[in-house]
């Protein structure tokens, strides 16, 4: 296996997305030949164009790679020098970082089966209590809601665009979004939403406010959201819906 070729295909199936944070700074040479660089030519700017890009690849992640060793193999390719590494020792690097991202990856995805399982039994009592009391009313796609006012003007349809002022929580009230973090009101598609939110926009009217309590599955489901919003989640969202655009 040509080392061109090895190179291409470990960082093609090992994604690397992070630069060693614990790195030393450049030396005061390599700063000042940077701060001293003019793209003067279609060359340099190509070149620090791709530069940008492997930067903002290898920026993301918690992979970490020594800098000084990745310019050397870097600079080592572009000049078609011999790997430094044995070839067997090579693979074997290759084949030991797979393993390690793979257990990463498991180790992940087995937290997030366990986080799934407890929130949705949490989420399943939570739901069943909520359903006894005055004014929750149930679907029979399992969302529940009740009115807290009723509103009397138009109704959206799945085609809808609509604004609407809204406030998320997890069941133990932990707020993780408002509309009055983004400024004030917010405007969407009733058809790009959460299918618990497309399920209630379309029973409201212009004026309606509603308290949501809806299962994982009419919310982020298995996945969850971000880093709040746990895998398999039950959520509470007050609705207030505000106008329905374009409606007469």
């Amino acid at each position: 296996m040509k080392f061109k070729t090895l190179a291409l295909a470990s960082v093609v199936a090992v994604t690397l997305t992070a630069c060693d944070k614990q790195q030393e700074d450049l030396s005061t040479t390599q700063d000042k030949a940077k701060a001293e660089m003019v793209f003067d030519t279609q060359i340099k700017k190509f070149s620090y164009v791709i530069g940008i890009d492997m930067g903002g690849q290898l920026s993301t992640s918690d992979i970490q790679i020594d800098r000084e060793a990745f310019y050397l193999g870097l600079s080592d390719s572009l000049d078609s020098h011999p790997p430094r590494i044995a070839k067997e020792e090579l693979e074997g690097v290759v084949q030991n970082f797979h393993d390690e991202q793979q257990a990463k990856v498991q180790q992940h995805e087995d937290t997030m089966r366990v986080a799934a399982e407890r929130n949705m039994k949490e989420g399943s009592v939570f739901l069943a209590e909520n359903s006894t009391k005055d004014g929750v009313n149930t679907t029979a796609s399992g969302m529940q809601y009740k009115v807290i006012t009723s509103g009397n003007g138009a109704t959206p349809t799945a085609e809808s665009r609509v604004e609407v002022n809204y406030r998320g929580t997890l069941t133990d009230g932990t707020e993780f979004d408002a509309s009055n973090k983004h400024g004030g009101s917010v405007e969407l598609d009733i058809s790009q939403v959460i299918p618990g939110w497309t399920e209630a926009l379309q029973l409201m009217k212009e004026g309606a406010k509603w308290e949501l309590y809806l299962p994982p599955e009419l919310a982020y489901g298995p996945q969850g959201a971000g880093e709040m919003i746990g895998p398999g989640a039950t959520l509470v969202f007050e609705v207030e819906l505000l106008k329905v655009l374009g409606a007469e």
